[in-house]
């Protein structure tokens, strides 16, 4: 119970926080652009205001036009939506992610913070801003003393434990541990022979060496991939159905980037470069000197596929838009700052101007990222550059023209005259050219969705150039210009001028910098939450003033200099943790620790967790044999494919597959954390669905053609998918179990190990 009153006392901080951004980054600019014309301070039409939560709740003419927690029953969900004799806005219904935006803020109970003004361009600095932690220089920490036969990260920990009269818990048995670290790093389960040689190695090195396997193994990238695609709100597809898609404006080519982040983790490329090749790889120079750098177009998809209306009739809308998710996903990703929250006005909390942010937003104004926006109400069509040199492109361009012509020709020559003679020679040297061409004919050139210098053709801002500030977030009514640059209160008032090029370059280095305050700290932090289940700062999205407090801030303090130090690699950063103490100990507790850490802020113990969806299904694959481990390549709509999980596509017009009711990341935003639900429908998939039966009898055929029926295969079952031998009880109840189903029969062992697969055991990690 103390436990549960924690988690609800943590709960009201992280409400506000994100109940407040999503009303100013979606809500706001929605009712100001639609509904303050006529509902707003110079006129009310129906005596209807809509512009402060007093005038919604008070209503009008027909009363109120919402009702706090209650959108089916609030009038302005009802006009929005079009349902009966109310149309409002009377022109264009909302699209479906605006009246979703709606009917979300209402059942929130219509959060609706004060909009600060900006004053001249610049927000006031508070001091408490000045003295924000995640704001300060990284310093040198030093370790804390005493308790030598700790580690370093042990030491930090357990000075805080200390304090509160707790300590470590024993070390965890060696299949647990081993079991633990292959999911971290690999997403599956040990293998038998990887447990029986763990298990069989006596030296103190045992551990380390089994996690440098697990580094170097290919399905490290395929694991830690995932967990960089939640941030970055990846997408394999918007439609889930392949025949629905239209190749315009599907990502259809999203799948290079993400088997760029995969062959980037495995290669250990260091994070600052990371960072630099998605924002401004187009513009880096190929480390052999060839062009184009296939790496760096291929990495800046991550500014291309967001989460975006893509046929919306107001395009300038649907532009101001992409270039806000931009904006908002470097914020989140690589600093840890809701920069979104400055679109319509000064940052509510942080020290980020409205300023600040469209100078951020001209950078991407003048970044191309669509061929054209295409007609009103029409889709818009994606910028898709080569991946092979400019004259291999215009050599087949060349090629497919002559082509055209000479079938051009011999068209026209046949419609002259449809029976030539058997010795019509122009003709026979016509085809034969041709035919040499077609043979010869390049293959298409590869593509990959990437930008390029200059703003979208057609839009408001067509060109590389500053742009003005939206007043209220509407292009609209636009206020002065603001000259391009990184946010003052971080990088400085006396910045160089972006004179060339979008500034992507400036913005790409001022983030991967060592000298900034927040880059480090965020991905050192996300690495930690990725290990233990929660972050050191609880909020990885947001390191501002409304983040939870760290709970051991000198220890990330010290963990981000030493990836400074040891050049940003996430691979030392990984040995680190997973050798330390914390991360080995078991998951016993005491009654006393769960009073004192009920929420096991300071690690007193390991916490337990329920394995992502696609760790559930590639463990499925596994234990049955049947995985299949080549990588790379565009994703299947197939469940029933034997490949992981990654290439299983992420739709995001899709909420009815496997891995969104094992609450897998919506791509619709940066997910900083995914959230655990347990529901009778995930039971009840993993008892009835086509997949987990097919890999139920596969699962029973293997452990068939190992040993013979009886306890001996009870025990290679159990092995299979705990990595442990059944007891004397699980025995007895397996057997049972089988010979209920049909003594002697095959289906009676699928039988069994279904009720494995969907065990509480199988899809929990300790």
């Amino acid at each position: 119970m103390k436990r549960f009153i924690a988690l609800l006392a943590a709960l009201p901080l992280l409400s506000e926080a994100r109940a407040g951004e999503d009303f100013e980054k979606k809500v706001r600019p929605l009712l100001a652009e639609h509904c303050f014309k006529c509902h707003g301070a110079t006129k009310q039409s129906g005596e209807l205001r809509l512009d402060s939560r007093e005038a919604i709740i008070q209503g009008g003419k027909r009363g109120p036009a919402a009702i706090a927690g209650k959108p089916d029953a609030s009038l302005l969900i009802q006009a929005t939506a079009h349902k009966g004799d109310l149309r409002m806005p009377p022109k264009e219904k909302l699209t479906g992610s605006q009246l979703a935006s709606l009917r979300g803020w209402i059942t929130r109970g219509l959060p609706w913070p004060a909009s600060p003004q900006a004053q001249n361009g610049k927000k006031p600095v508070k001091e408490e801003h000045r003295l924000w932690r995640a704001f300060q220089p990284l310093k040198p920490m030093a370790i804390p003393t005493g308790n030598s036969g700790l580690g370093e990260i042990d030491r930090f920990l357990f000075a805080e434990l200390k304090n509160k009269g707790l300590a470590f818990s024993p070390p965890a048995d060696k299949r647990t541990l081993l079991r633990r670290a292959c999911f971290d790093l690999k997403g599956i389960p040990p293998s038998l022979e990887e447990m029986e040689e763990f298990l069989k190695d006596t030296r103190p090195e045992a551990f380390s060496n089994a996690v440098e396997r697990f580094l170097q193994s290919p399905q490290y990238g395929e694991r830690w991939a995932r967990h960089w695609l939640d941030v970055v709100r990846y997408a394999d597809y918007h439609d889930g159905n392949p025949k629905a898609r239209n190749p315009v404006c599907e990502p259809l080519e999203a799948w290079r980037y993400r088997d760029w982040v995969v062959q980037s983790l495995n290669r250990d490329l260091p994070f600052d470069q990371f960072i630099i090749h998605q924002i401004a790889g187009d513009l880096l120079a190929a480390p052999d000197g060839k062009q184009p750098y296939a790496d760096g177009l291929i990495a800046t998809t991550f500014l291309v596929n967001g989460a975006w209306d893509r046929g919306d009739a107001d395009k300038e809308k649907m532009v101001s838009d992409m270039v806000d998710d931009q904006v908002d996903t470097v914020g989140k990703a690589f600093l840890g700052l809701t920069l979104g929250c400055a679109r319509c006005h000064d940052h509510k909390f942080d020290p980020i101007s409205q300023t600040d942010y469209y100078g951020l937003a001209g950078i991407f104004y003048s970044t191309r990222m669509l061929k054209e926006l295409g007609t009103k109400g029409g889709e818009l069509t994606f910028q898709r550059r080569p991946l092979v040199h400019a004259t291999v492109v215009e050599k087949r361009d060349r090629q497919v023209k002559q082509i055209e012509g000479l079938n051009s020709i011999l068209a026209e020559m046949d419609k002259k005259n449809p029976k030539p003679a058997a010795d019509d020679p122009t003709r026979e040297l016509l085809v034969e050219q041709r035919n040499r061409i077609q043979k010869e004919l390049l293959p298409e050139p590869p593509l990959a969705l990437a930008v390029s210098e200059g703003g979208v053709p057609g839009g408001l801002f067509p060109n590389i150039q500053d742009v003005p500030l939206h007043i209220r977030g509407s292009y609209t009514r636009l206020g002065p210009v603001a000259p391009r640059c990184m946010p003052v209160f971080f990088a400085g008032e006396n910045q160089a001028r972006i004179s060339q090029g979008s500034g992507r370059k400036e913005l790409a280095a001022w983030v991967a910098s060592k000298n900034n305050p927040l880059t480090a700290r965020v991905i050192v932090n996300r690495v930690w939450q990725w290990h233990f289940g929660q972050g050191i700062v609880a909020t990885p999205n947001n390191f501002g003033m409304l983040s939870q407090p760290p709970s051991h801030p000198e220890l990330l303090d010290w963990l981000a200099g030493k990836f400074l130090d040891e050049g940003w690699s996430l691979k030392k950063l990984h040995r680190r943790i997973m050798l330390s103490a914390a991360y080995q100990q078991s998951g016993f507790t005491t009654p006393e620790k769960l009073s004192q850490d009920p929420e096991n802020r300071l690690l007193s113990r390991f916490s337990p967790r329920r394995l992502e969806a696609e760790a559930i299904r590639d463990s499925i694959l596994a234990v049955s044999g049947k995985i299949d481990f080549s990588q790379g390549g565009p994703a299947t709509h197939d469940l029933n494919t034997s490949r992981r999980s990654l290439y299983v596509q992420t739709a995001r017009w899709d909420r009815s597959n496997f891995a969104m009711l094992f609450d897998a990341a919506n791509p619709d935003a940066s997910v900083e954390k995914r959230d655990v639900s347990t529901v009778a429908p995930q039971a009840l998939l993993l008892l009835n669905h086509e997949f987990v039966l097919n890999q139920a009898r596969e699962f029973a055929g293997r452990a068939a053609r190992d040993v013979n029926p009886g306890e001996e295969r009870v025990q290679r079952m159990f092995l299979l998918a705990f990595n442990r031998k059944a007891t004397a009880g699980e025995v007895e109840t397996a057997v049972g179990l089988v010979s209920r189903l049909g003594s002697g029969k095959e289906s009676s062992w699928a039988g069994l190990a279904q009720v494995l697969l969907a065990s509480n055991e199988f899809v929990y990690l300790d």
